[in-house]
C-alpha cells in the first residue's frame, strides 16, 4: 500500500476483496495447501487455517467458507468452498500468513512456506490467482520505492538550499506514481478474469486521477457486462463522485482563489497598525491562527521552515491571530519562533478576519501574489513548500 500517495480519485472504493456475481466461469472449488515450516509459528497448538469471502462494499464480517487444523511442521490439507460465481477469496492462517486466490478453476494447488514474510507461496492451476499474486507483489515493491522517495523528501526539508534536489525527487516520485498507475491499468484492461479486474480497480482508484479512473471503470463494465460486482462498483463510484462534486461546488463558491485579497487592518505586536495591502509587491502568506489552537501550534514548524527557506525570495508571512489576550499571543509568537509580522484585533471568533475571509476553522491561510491576488488557500505541511518552490525557483 502506498500510504502517502496524494491525489487519486478522491473516492474510496471498497474493492480489495469482493463477493462476486457473474455468469463467467467460477463456482465450487478446492484449495490444496502443501505447507512447510508450520513449527516456526507460535503457538503451534490448535492452529487453524480458513478460507473466507469478504462481502463487497459493506461492513459485514468475513464469511468463513471452510476451515481446518494444521497438524505438524509440514503436510497437506484441503479447503473446500461453495461459490456460485468467480471471486477473490482470502486464505488465512491463524496468527500467520495469508494469501488471495481466485476460483477461476475448480482445483487450485498452493505451496506455502509459513516461515517467510514475503513471497511465501506458489500457486498452480489458477491463472487468475497467479495474476493476483504477481499484481500484489509488484504493487508492493513499487510502493516501497515510492515511499522511499517520500522519506528522502522529508529528510531534505531539514536542510537549507536543497531546492534543486527536492524538485528532482518530486519529479521522480510523480513519474513513479504515474508508472504504477499505468501498470495497474494494464492489468485491469488485459486480465481475462473479471474478479482480477475489479480487484485491480481498487488499487487504481488510489492512484489515478478521477477522470482517468472513470474511463477505465466504464471500459471494464463494458468488457464484463454480466459481472454484478462491477455494477455495484459503478453505482458506488457514481454516488461518491456526486457527493464529492457537490462538496467541491460548495467549496468553490466560498473560495477566494483568483480574487483580490480583502483588506484587513489591525494593530501589530507593538500596537501600531498593520494591513495586508502594505505587503503588496511580495508573495505573502496570510496565516490565521491563535495561541490556544493546538493544530495551529503543530503546524507552525512547517510554516517556520517555509519562511526560513523562501524569505530572501520576495516572500513573507503575515500572522493574523484570533487570540483574546495579548500576553498569550505574544508568548506563543516567542515560543514558536514566529519571526515575521503579526497583527490581531484580539476579538477571538468575533475578529474582523473571520467575517471578511469567511473561514470556519483554523489553521487557515491564503497565499497572495505580488499583485494582491489570492492564488492559493489552506496550504499546509509539505504543500506550502511545494507551491512556493514552484513560484520562487
Amino acid at each position: 500500500k502506498i500510504s502517502r500517495i496524494m491525489g487519486g480519485t478522491g473516492i474510496v472504493l471498497l474493492l480489495g476483496l469482493v463477493a462476486c456475481q457473474t455468469k463467467k466461469p467460477g463456482g465450487d472449488f478446492t484449495v490444496t495447501v502443501h505447507y512447510i515450516n508450520a513449527d516456526k509459528l507460535e503457538p503451534m497448538q490448535s492452529r487453524r487455517i480458513q478460507i473466507e469471502e469478504i462481502p463487497f462494499g459493506s461492513d459485514a464480517p468475513p464469511v468463513i467458507l471452510d476451515s481446518t487444523t494444521i497438524v505438524g511442521a509440514e503436510g497437506k490439507l484441503v479447503l473446500r468452498a461453495k461459490a456460485k460465481n468467480e471471486g477473490v477469496y482470502e486464505v488465512a492462517v491463524e496468527n500467520g500468513p495469508l494469501f488471495l486466490i481466485v476460483n477461476d478453476a475448480s482445483s487450485i494447488e498452493v505451496e506455502l512456506d509459513m516461515e517467510k514474510k514475503e513471497r511465501h507461496y506458489k500457486v498452480a492451476g489458477s491463472p487468475a490467482s497467479k495474476q493476483i499474486q504477481d499484481l500484489i507483489q509488484e504493487y508492493s515493491d513499487r510502493s516501497l520505492d515510492i515511499n522511499n522517495v517520500f522519506a528522502q523528501l522529508d529528510s531534505l526539508k531539514k536542510f537549507p538550499d536543497t531546492d534543486t534536489m527536492q524538485l528532482l525527487l518530486t519529479e521522480k516520485k510523480n513519474k513513479q506514481i504515474a508508472d504504477l498507475g499505468g501498470y495497474v491499468k494494464d492489468v485491469v484492461t488485459k486480465s481475462a478474469s473479471p474478479a482480477v479486474s475489479v480487484f485491480s480497480l481498487g488499487l487504481a482508484s488510489q492512484i489515478m486521477p478521477r477522470t482517468e479512473f472513470e474511463q477505465l471503470l466504464a471500459a471494464t463494465v463494458n468488457r464484463f457486462p454480466d459481472y454484478g460486482t462491477l455494477q455495484s462498483v459503478k453505482k458506488t463510484f457514481d454516488q461518491q463522485k456526486a457527493q464529492l462534486e457537490e462538496m467541491e461546488k460548495r467549496q468553490s463558491a466560498r473560495s477566494l482563489v483568483g480574487k483580490p485579497a480583502p483588506e484587513l487592518r489591525m494593530p501589530g505586536t507593538d500596537g501600531k497598525p498593520l494591513s495586508i495591502s502594505s505587503f503588496k509587491g511580495k508573495y505573502v502568506l496570510v496565516d490565521f491562527w491563535a495561541s490556544w489552537c493546538g493544530p495551529c501550534r503543530k503546524e507552525n514548524p512547517n510554516v517556520v521552515r517555509a519562511y526560513d527557506k523562501f524569505r530572501e525570495k520576495n516572500f513573507t508571512i503575515l500572522g493574523v491571530s484570533l487570540d483574546k489576550g495579548k500576553e498569550e499571543w505574544l508568548k506563543a509568537i516567542k515560543e514558536d519562533q514566529l519571526t515575521w509580522s503579526h497583527m490581531s484585533d484580539l476579538k477571538f471568533w468575533n475578529s474582523e478576519s473571520v467575517q471578511v475571509y469567511g473561514f470556519e476553522g483554523i489553521p487557515y491561510n491564503v497565499l497572495i501574489n505580488p499583485e494582491g491576488i489570492i492564488i492559493a488557500e489552506n496550504l499546509r505541511g509539505p504543500d506550502l513548500e511545494t507551491r512556493l518552490m514552484e513560484l520562487l525557483k
